[in-house]
């Protein structure tokens, strides 16, 4: 079992290198820090709070369950935090290229991906027309967490993993 983990750290780390620094360019210097807001509570309680302005039932439901899904996801994922306590990859890692953000310590798993795909599927399954326009972007929220070096691959997937749990069962069961 150490074997195993100990392979997964090592592609964590060499998939990080690569996005974080072989994909270094100005314009993903630009676009990467505004992508990795729409993972924020902020943008999710602005877009839950135009979208239910809206006079339509359908999209009154679905701003619901999305906000039943981003709080039972960000619940999870903030437990799952101070258990697991992995520190931030620009903490251990030297020569990464970091943005200064407000961030806590604790990388495992990545909440700004967790609450995307929260949206962003909840989003899909009301109404599946956006869902190539809200999964690629919530993609891109992910990815712009290991580009600006406060993520692992692996904070990210779990932070796919729990926000899409979340919003499918959710959408199925309340």
């Amino acid at each position: 079992m150490k074997a195993l983990f100990e392979y997964i750290s090592v592609r964590d780390i060499n998939i990080l290198k690569i996005i974080n620094n072989s994909w270094k360019c100005k314009f993903l210097d630009i676009i990467m820090p505004f992508m990795t807001y729409l993972g924020s509570f902020t943008f999710m309680f602005i877009f839950c709070t135009v979208a239910f302005s809206f006079n339509n039932t359908l999209l009154h439901t679905m701003v619901i369950k999305a906000m039943i899904s981003i709080t039972i996801s960000t619940g999870i994922g903030k437990i799952l935090k101070v258990s697991v306590t992995r520190l931030r990859p620009f903490i251990n890692i030297p020569n990464l290229n970091i943005k200064k953000i407000g961030i806590d310590k604790y990388s495992f798993p990545s909440g700004h991906t967790t609450g995307a795909f929260s949206l962003a599927l909840i989003i899909a399954l009301y109404f599946p027309i956006f869902g190539f326009i809200t999964i690629p972007l919530a993609i891109c929220v992910g990815i712009s967490r290991i580009y600006i070096g406060v993520h692992y691959p692996t904070d990210v997937i779990m932070g796919v993993f729990i926000g899409s749990t979340c919003s499918f069962l959710t959408y199925k069961f309340f």
